[in-house]
């Protein structure tokens, strides 16, 4: 193959004259003895030296032999041969090269010709580079000793050779060899045809077909690219830009990938060579080139060559071609700079104002595909759907609207599109379903465009983020809910902005987006953020009543598939990026499901009662985010199915008393328990092994805290605690829990039946009690205040005003005695005329009197039994007690018989005391003390405001201003509480003028045996003439309450920021679950129980979220009072721990007035 290396470059045959040539070359082509006379040798050839007389034919000759050698050729590859070739082309053809070398002289232009046509017809069917290489030799020495009698076949033939030699590392030389050719060439007589000769070679398609024509044309199209670009302008290649960009255009590029690439590459190169870039004055024929090029596959360093050619000569270019380079880029897969993004768009911007929608179908149409095909495009996709949008509404033509939608449609039903492409398509559909939605004209779009929305749900996040944006307002229109703000100067903006109605919504098949619904529940889509969207936003959907109205059925549908769900405990796993896990899916269809419950009235019992029953079992079923989930939907079944829940007690009560080994649940299981204590119709089917698992719940908590505060106890003096160090949430918490407890046994005890108490008593005190490590029983305060009101409930006591003016004249003098036993004070004021006798008996949990009326004179025939008579005079303040446990009402009455007496705790109780204590009589001390006492309610007061806000309120001034309220407004006060009046109260006013009615005359208040609520009521404070002094006198109140209610009916949502203050720990928050205008609210007239209100409690950064409502919940508005008072006792009590100066302590009144009485017991014990 090389064996080229051996040959010499030959003299001129004028120097040769009458001489030997001794090179190997011509040894080895003339193997034949050289006679005196020209014969032909044995072997058939010519003695190259002495040719006579045989000079006129030795062209024809060596013709014919290279055209034997072709024929030979041809016939070896056809069969297999049986001897070897006498000779091979290569042979011959440097043996030609050698008579041209000696007698050039001989070979006329004709028959010179013949013989290259030959030679090159020959070789260019071998599969010898070898005779590649002597037939550029040949050509080579006819260049030297004599003139080439053609260009255009020797210069197809050297295109020719450059190619094969490039198709192969091997054979690079072969190129070189080609280039040293051409260059010859060049610099002969011929050169001055050589551009116009391989222009030629480029533009004749014709021998596209054949090897040898296919190889020329891609040889010409790369030596012009790597040899002649770098050369084009000098003295010896002259040829212009533009005369190659003609003959490119005869490239069929279109049917060869090879042609593709050279043709590509030479373009590519022309505008990287300055020079001749600058010449180019057919730009618009280059980029129609390239177009060409690239609309077909082409190799990537290639594309990547040309398009960063075509990056950095931009600036040659019009700002007409920009949009065509453009669309290359996007052709080609390229990223388009920055400088030509806005210009993808700028004819079709320019044919939309001239109303012209013809660009369409002249390509656009296409070119939303290719933009489709790649994410290096979704700022120009998103610019070509603004405009696709504009060009659908501008339009008249119903045809091309449809054609715009189905388009979309069409694109978007790919599933290998990339989920940002499928958002950024679905944005279009969105906004022709969304445009101007108020108006009747734009109904059949909608029709048209919301079932591609339901089926493209599950694969798009921006569909289904709409779609779960539906909502029906209280009269039966429908809108679109705001999307929530990011911040929150957007979102001040969002909440003054008008929602969009939706026309026509009733028409809409409702039936589609429930289906696509239930799929998503049934196989969860791929994408998470289009599953997280369902998750976090179907419930908010679910809740609003009147969408669903006359849709009952497809909510049981899902109320069905989301307990068959949860049922199967099936889910998928969140991706890890999220930090979240399976328990958070499982919530958050708890969430649905709760919904769902709601429309009770309108599902079969067995249904609402399936429901129910899921949640009971998924309850403990998963970490403890699950089971608090499901404890809060049990809380609001509790109020809204008090029937239903009334028979499925006892499980849930199993299911609570199970839980109890999860700490973290603690707090919402005792919540639950304390909330249960306040529905009478539901512990009517209890059983006193019910009652008993409760109490065993709190034991089993007091148990663990006591176990938790031991070990606190243990802790160095260089711990936290030992320091000084604050209290903790932990700590609150804790504290809480244990608060809780008590609270849960109080209110379960005051419950209980009379016969259920006295089987259960002995059980609870138990569960009060502790061995210490010494081994000693301990009661703590908090449980011997339990007991204390355990033991006044049996004594059948009540909380009540002292009695005034009881005795009057005729009982003349009357002695008062103070006496404290045990944790007992009890006062006994008695007439020494008429034996009269009150008795105050002041204990932690409360203060009660009893009257003692003097003995009855016995006449001579009174047969009345002492011990009735004694037993009359006798009053008891205990059932802690033995019949020989009392004092004398008056101490100098030895027997009790005359004025009385008083039984009380006996001393083994916890209750009682040894040693009874009669305090000193007229001592200012004691008279203070106990009037501090007096002063300090046996019932725990919080306060909480509650706050009206207005159609589109959303500033302090304006929210606070309000005077009054909407009927459902009204009637929630009234379900909160009971009017009473504030000008010389008794009660704890918390903060309430009740001198002259500045805050107002009334409020309303809440109170059982335990626990008092007041309630700051903006609406029923009088607004000042000044209307800042108003806000501010409004404020005062407001703003240093713990917990606030807002009853916001403004249409968006409430801002915990709306009211600054440092002291505002919780908003619960009430909204209608239908939109209600003013007008609408005024003039409401369904059923309490057929309203329906979103509770929600919003909390400041860095508070507990404890409550049921942390998470939306939907109550009617029978049991929004009642649920919503809860929410704020609970709130109140947390608070109050939080921001109590003792760390983390609950501040009890009872445990404030058991000091109290133990403080006087501890001053004057002898």
């Amino acid at each position: 193959m090389d064996d080229q290396d051996g040959l010499s470059t030959p003299r001129p045959a004028s120097s040769l004259s009458g001489g030997t040539v001794s090179n190997h070359n011509s040894a080895m082509l003339s193997p034949t003895p050289i006679t005196s006379h020209a014969r032909i040798a044995a072997s058939g050839r010519f003695d190259l030296h002495d040719i006579e007389p045989h000079e006129a034919s030795l062209c024809q000759r060596l013709t014919k032999e290279v055209e034997d050698c072709d024929s030979a050729s041809n016939t070896a590859l056809q069969s297999t041969p049986t001897a070897p070739s006498h000779s091979s082309l290569a042979r011959v053809l440097r043996s030609a090269a050698t008579a041209v070398q000696y007698h050039a002289k001989w070979f006329a232009p004709t028959a010179l010709e013949r013989l290259l046509e030959a030679v090159f017809e020959a070789a260019s069917r071998s599969s010898s580079t070898t005779d590649l290489y002597a037939a550029l030799h040949l050509v080579d020495t006819i260049g030297t000793y004599s003139l080439l009698p053609s260009l255009p076949s020797t210069l197809r033939f050297i295109t020719f050779s450059y190619y094969q030699g490039s198709r192969s590392n091997r054979h690079r030389r072969l190129s070189q060899q080609s280039w040293t050719s051409a260059q010859q060439i060049l610099e002969a007589h011929l050169g001055g045809q050589f551009p116009e000769t391989i222009l030629e070679i480029i533009r004749d398609s014709s021998g596209f077909y054949t090897r040898y024509g296919f190889g020329a044309i891609v040889g010409a199209l790369m030596l012009t690219t790597e040899q002649f670009l770098p050369i084009i302008d000098t003295q010896s290649f002259t040829i212009w830009p533009d005369q190659v960009l003609m003959s490119l255009t005869a490239v069929p590029i279109e049917k060869d990938g090879i042609l593709r690439e050279q043709v590509a590459n030479l373009l590519g190169n022309m505008l990287q060579q300055e020079s001749v870039a600058s010449k180019i004055d057919g730009l618009s024929l280059w980029l129609e080139l390239i177009r060409r090029c690239v609309s077909l596959s082409l190799d990537k360093d290639v594309l990547d060559s040309v398009f960063q050619s075509l990056g950095q000569k931009m600036s040659l270019f019009e700002p007409l071609h920009h949009p065509t380079i453009a669309q290359l880029f996007v052709e080609a897969h390229r990223p388009l700079p920055a400088e030509l993004s806005s210009q993808l768009m700028m004819p079709w911007r320019r044919s939309l104002m001239l109303e012209d929608h013809a660009i369409w179908d002249q390509g656009y149409q296409d070119l939303l595909g290719k933009l489709c095909n790649s994410t290096l495009y979704t700022v120009e996709l998103e610019a070509f759907i603004d405009i696709s949008v504009l060009a659908y509404f501008q339009t008249e033509s119903s045809g091309l609207r449809q054609q715009y939608v189905d388009t979309l449609a069409s694109l978007l039903r790919n599933l290998d599109a990339e989920p940002v492409v499928v958002d950024i398509l679905a944005k279009g559909i969105v906004s022709i379903f969304t445009h101007k939605t108020h108006k009747e004209k734009w109904e059949a779009q909608r029709n048209r465009t919301f079932p591609i929305l339901c089926e493209l749900a599950s694969r798009s996040v921006v569909a289904t983020r709409l779609l779960l944006r539906i909502r029906v307002d209280a009269a039966g229109v429908g809108y679109l809910e705001l999307e929530n703000a990011v911040n929150a100067d957007v979102q001040d903006t969002a909440r003054r902005q008008p929602q969009s109605n939706v026309y026509g919504l009733d028409t809409l098949s409702m039936g589609a987006w429930v289906s696509a619904v239930h799929d998503m529940i049934v196989r969860a889509p791929k994408r998470w953020d289009v599953y997280h969207t369902i998750l976090t936003d179907l419930a908010p959907q679910l809740r609003n009543h009147a969408l669903w109205r006359t849709k009952t059925q497809h909510i049981n549908n899902l109320r069905e598939s989301i307990c068959e769900l949860l049922s199967a405990d099936s889910f998928v796993e969140p991706p890890p990026e999220t930090g979240l896990k399976k328990s958070y899916i499982v919530a958050q269809f708890v969430q649905m499901l709760v919904a769902t419950t709601s429309y009770h009235q309108h599902l079969p019992r067995r249904d609402i009662k399936s429901a129910v029953i899921t949640i009971i079992n998924v309850a403990g079923s998963r970490d403890h985010t699950v089971s608090i989930h499901c404890i809060h939907a049990l809380t609001i079944c509790c109020y809204e199915l008090p029937e239903l829940m009334a028979g499925l007690m006892d499980s849930i009560i199993n299911k609570m008393a199970r839980m109890v080994t999860q700490r973290y649940l603690a707090i919402y299981v005792l919540e639950f328990f304390a909330g249960l204590s306040r529905f009478p119709d539901l512990q009517n089917r209890l059983r006193r092994e019910d009652f008993k698992r409760i109490f065993g719940v709190c034991h089993s908590y007091l148990q663990s805290m006591r176990s938790t505060m031991a070990l606190e106890r243990k802790r160095t003096p260089t711990s936290e605690h030992s320091a000084g160090g604050n209290s903790t949430s932990g700590d609150d918490l804790g504290q809480y829990v244990y608060a809780l407890a008590h609270h849960v046994i109080t209110f379960w005890y005051m419950a209980l039946k009379r016969h259920d108490r006295h089987g259960l008593k002995e059980f609870i005190t138990s569960c009060l009690s502790y061995t210490d490590s010494d081994g000693k029983a301990q009661i703590e305060n908090q449980g011997l205040v339990t007991i204390d009101l355990m033991d006044r409930v049996d004594a059948e006591e009540l909380i009540t005003a002292p009695l005034t003016e009881y005795f009057d004249e005729n009982d003349g003098r009357t002695i008062t005695c103070h006496r404290v036993t045990g944790i007992l004070l009890i006062t006994t004021e008695t007439s020494l005329r008429t034996g009269k006798t009150i008795v105050t008996i002041r204990r932690p949990s409360g203060t009660a009197q009893r009257l003692i009326a003097s003995q009855p004179s016995l006449g001579p025939n009174d047969t009345s039994d002492m011990e009735d008579i004694e037993a009359r005079i006798t009053t008891s303040v205990t059932v802690e007690t033995d019949m020989q446990d009392f004092i004398n009402v008056f101490p100098d009455d030895i027997t009790g018989r005359t004025y009385g007496k008083v039984a009380i705790p006996r001393p083994s109780s916890a209750l009682g005391s040894l040693q009874i204590i009669t305090l000193p009589e007229n001592d200012a001390a004691v008279t203070r003390a106990i009037q501090a006492f007096d002063r300090t309610s046996a019932l725990d007061s919080h306060k909480a405001g509650v706050i009206f806000v207005g159609e589109m309120q959303t500033t302090e001034d304006e929210i606070l201003l309000n005077i009054s309220g909407t009927p459902d407004y009204r009637e929630f006060l009234e379900d909160i509480g009971t009017l009473r009046k504030l000008q010389g109260a008794s009660f704890n006013t918390q903060g309430l003028d009740r001198a002259e009615d500045a805050d107002g005359e009334y409020t309303m208040v809440w109170n059982n045996e335990v626990t008092e609520l007041v309630y700051h009521i903006t609406t029923f404070m009088p607004n000042d003439a000044d209307t800042r002094l108003a806000v501010i006198n409004k404020k005062r109140h407001i703003g240093n309450d713990f917990v606030n209610i807002v009853f916001n009916n403004s249409g968006a949502a409430f801002a915990f920021d709306t009211f600054p203050s440092a002291f505002n720990y919780v908003y619960i928050t009430i909204s209608p679950a239908e939109r209600t205008s003013f007008l609408q609210a005024r003039e409401a007239t369904a059923a309490k129980k057929d309203r329906f209100y979103n509770v929600h409690v919003l909390t400041r950064p860095g508070f507990p979220s404890l409550s049921s409502a942390g998470e939306v919940k939907v109550v009617s508005g029978d049991s929004l009072g009642g649920y919503v008072r809860n929410l704020a006792l609970n709130a109140c009590m947390f608070s109050a721990m939080w921001h109590g100066d003792a760390p983390g302590e609950y501040p009890s009144s009872w445990r404030q007035r058991l000091e109290m009485i133990r403080r006087l017991y501890s001053k004057y014990k002898l």
